[in-house]
């Protein structure tokens, strides 16, 4: 048998091999097709939420209960002082991000009113070492900051510094003032996860960078230590994270009008997200109602559409006030029900009933116990801060 023969057997080998790879390609991509096209996951009550409204990657084994109907308890306490510490009447904070950087910005209007030793110890508390990757940057002397540092990091990052006069505060370009020393806190977890090695060691060389500028010494916490305190804290998190979620079915669809008009005599408001919020004295979210397709509530489609179906929501950690909030969203959703002759349903259009209500209050004082336990409150600043 020649060469050229041999070449030509070789080359018919290969594509036949070539054609036979490629129809078991074209197979596979069509089953992956056909299963996306016609298998719908079956979503649990209390876990069926909004995108990014809870933390990806939780465990297999994190708490499905489904809801069903129950007698309420009618509660007018206030839901949130737990949720930020006490401070004098004449004295407001507002964290907010700064949506270039993501670093903190307080706000401290009526300052003078505040004793110093209790300003300097809400300050001081923006930065929480169970919470936050600390680094501490001290200057030689007394420096007045040409800019802020600026972080390449998903995470959110708060800056305090020190006055030359030895009073901490929300660090900031300001001229005439100069800090001794100044800590950036990287916190280490949210509703995202926990802060990655390779997050954790960027923020390092990015702080490091900054204090070179300024011929400044600066320290760190024990790098793995923290990350390993991160993983755990996070699957802590993702033990309790549970979004509930009340489906509200009528018999016709609702009118945006007149839906718009039962949740504000209610209580309720349409806030920037689409959805109407039932808010505490603090002005965080007891409850929410929005759309089940998701569908943004805006003045022109409360005036112009009629809606299928909605949901109530409950955002479990990040709501004080525990099971009598709970029961208060309830009493409203059958409220709802009620003016809008509609059923209360889980998302695979079976009705609630009252003893699904009780496991879910003896579940939800399950979570509650473990995250005071944990010394995380429900709604409070940390748990504010740990499920954004």
């Amino acid at each position: 048998m020649s060469e050229l023969q041999i070449g030509l057997l070789v080359l018919g080998g290969a594509i036949i091999v070539l054609v036979y790879g490629f129809n078991v390609f074209q197979e596979w991509r069509f089953r992956r097709r056909t299963r996306q096209a016609f298998v719908r996951p079956q979503d649990d009550v209390l876990l069926n939420v909004p995108k990014n409204n809870v933390r990806e990657g939780v465990r297999a084994d994190r708490m499905e209960p489904v809801l069903l109907d129950a007698d309420t308890l009618e509660r007018e306490d206030s839901y949130f002082e737990a949720a930020a510490p006490p401070v004098d009447a004449g004295f407001e904070v507002d964290v907010e991000a700064d949506s270039d950087s993501d670093v903190a910005v307080v706000s401290d209007d009526g300052i003078a009113n505040m004793d110093s030793a209790d300003h300097q110890a809400l300050v001081v508390s923006m930065l929480d070492p169970s919470l936050d990757f600390i680094a501490e940057v001290v200057f030689h002397e007394p420096h007045e900051l040409a800019a802020m540092p600026r972080f390449n990091v998903a995470k959110r990052i708060q800056i305090l510094g020190r006055t030359e006069k030895g009073l901490w505060k929300q660090a900031e370009i300001l001229p005439g003032t100069r800090y001794k020393q100044i800590h950036i806190g990287l916190q280490l977890v949210d509703r995202s996860g926990s802060v990655s090695e390779q997050e954790l060691a960027g923020f390092c060389q990015q702080v490091s960078r900054f204090a070179d500028e300024y011929d400044a010494a600066v320290s760190f916490p024990q790098r793995q230590q923290k990350l390993v305190a991160a993983r755990e804290l996070d699957r802590f998190c993702a033990d309790v994270d549970v979004l509930i979620g009340i489906n509200v079915v009528p018999r016709a669809p609702v009118e945006g009008t007149r839906l718009r008009s039962f949740a504000e005599s209610a209580g309720m408001q349409l806030e920037p997200d689409g959805a109407f919020h039932y808010l505490a004295d603090s002005g965080n979210t007891l409850y929410s109602l929005m759309a089940a397709d998701q569908m943004p509530f805006t003045l022109h489609t409360l005036l112009d559409k009629s809606f299928p179906a909605l949901s109530l929501l409950f955002d479990v950690p990040r709501v004080a006030g525990g099971v009598e909030v709970f029961d208060r969203a309830v009493q409203f959703a059958r409220e709802l029900a009620q003016e809008f002759d509609a059923q209360l349903v889980d998302d695979n259009r079976r009705s609630l009933s009252d003893a699904g209500l009780a496991r879910i209050r003896e579940q939800l004082q399950h979570i509650y116990g473990s995250m005071d336990d944990r010394g995380i409150a429900p709604g409070s600043v940390a748990a504010l801060r740990l499920f954004a």
